[in-house]
């Protein structure tokens, strides 16, 4: 039987080189429209450049949003571009931002775009014509060009720009999402969720900027703990355990999350997470690249305090693939390991995930208190 433990830990500062990140793709702040733009890239003007990312939607485990975020980290300063509602329809989902993921960029320090839904299209995929869905949404790209307009020429931190942003504009910009939504469903004639529970939410919101914290904050909590009751197959959780983390910052931001596992080795609790492939001998950049940059966050905690009391601990990242022989860790292993272990799967490894596990290696190694192992998941 699994074990549970509760942990908090506490960030002063965030120092982190990514190694896999992409080529950014460049643009023009004097034609950037977010619905044209690529899913990241950077935006220039004469004097500056900002790196950018964009959700499809406020619920993180959609599209990969955290690997977009993981490709524009190399820059000095980067923003992500989320969207309060996403509303697909009555027969589809609504995701709703939540505080954590604010928070989240708080400890990172990457500056929130606020965005909403302008536009949308009846769905014509097969078999949908006949039901309440929407596709095809379109961001208000005036508001987005706006607050990036505003963040280029902001001196302070992404703490203090998201502060703001929530304290003073989050509520106008969620009352235009849900006019926005009636307004789509006025022409595609689909019908969508009803607004009358987030009316009283933005109620809430607006009388009390704290209660949205307060709620969002206990969803998240929720969801940790639903995660902690989940068994996933191939996540070789044999000698793991299973934990909540509270991460603290000195400016007062806070989130919850939970690490797919804990491991415990010569007194040092391992916080690892775990990505596997069941068809390939490594898995999709984008799910590596997630992988990473939720250990960023670990990788950069000055202390961690399990049950009162203060521990020692690494940040891991787990790949496991098919066929793999052998397995490496690093950074403890060598350049001519490395080269080793490469040659022995020449057969099993692509020319692109040769380089992946050559980049994976120069992060391990540049990064404190970071360690990455690829293993065969048979």
């Amino acid at each position: 039987m699994l074990e549970y433990l509760n942990f908090t830990g506490f960030i002063k500062g965030v120092i982190y080189k990514t190694y896999l990140h992409e080529t950014l793709k460049e643009f023009s702040l004097d034609v950037f429209d977010i619905n044209q733009a690529s899913s990241y890239g950077l935006i220039k003007t004469q004097t500056t450049e900002i790196a950018y990312s964009k959700w499809v939607s406020p619920k993180r485990t959609r599209s990969y949003p955290l690997a977009r975020i993981y490709n524009t980290y190399i820059s000095s300063k980067v923003i992500t571009i989320i969207p309060v509602i996403k509303d697909e329809g009555k027969d589809g989902d609504r995701d709703i931002i939540q505080y954590s993921t604010i928070s989240w960029m708080n400890l990172l320090n990457i500056y929130i775009v606020l965005a909403y839904y302008k536009t949308a299209e009846r769905s014509n995929k097969k078999n949908q014509s006949h039901r309440d869905k929407l596709s095809r949404q379109q961001f208000d790209s005036e508001l987005v060009n706006s607050q990036i307009n505003e963040i280029l020429a902001y001196k302070q931190s992404a703490l203090h720009w998201n502060k703001y942003l929530f304290e003073e504009r989050f509520a106008a910009i969620f009352e235009k999402a849900l006019d926005s939504y009636d307004s789509i469903s006025n022409s595609t004639h689909v019908n969508v969720h009803s607004r009358l529970g987030l009316d009283k939410y933005l109620t809430r919101i607006i009388n009390e900027f704290e209660e949205f914290k307060n709620i969002s904050l206990r969803k998240s909590q929720l969801a940790s703990q639903r995660e902690l009751m989940t068994s996933h197959k191939l996540e070789h959780l044999v000698d793991g355990l299973k934990a909540t983390f509270s991460i603290e910052n000195y400016l007062g931001g806070t989130y919850y999350l939970t690490p797919d596992e804990i491991l415990f080795e010569d007194n040092i609790y391992i916080i690892q997470e775990s990505k596997n492939s069941s068809t390939s001998s490594l898995p999709k950049l984008p799910d590596i690249q997630d992988g990473l940059f939720k250990l960023i966050l670990f990788s950069n905690l000055d202390s961690l305090i399990c049950n009162g009391v203060s521990v020692s601990f690494i940040a891991k990242l787990k790949l496991t693939g098919k066929n793999i022989i052998g397995s490496i860790i690093f950074p403890d292993a060598s350049n001519q390991e490395l080269e080793a272990f490469i040659k022995l799967n020449n057969k099993i490894f692509s020319h692109k995930q040769k380089e992946i596990i050559k980049r994976l290696f120069l992060e391990a190694e540049n990064n404190h208190k970071l360690k990455i192992e690829i293993t065969s998941n048979s």
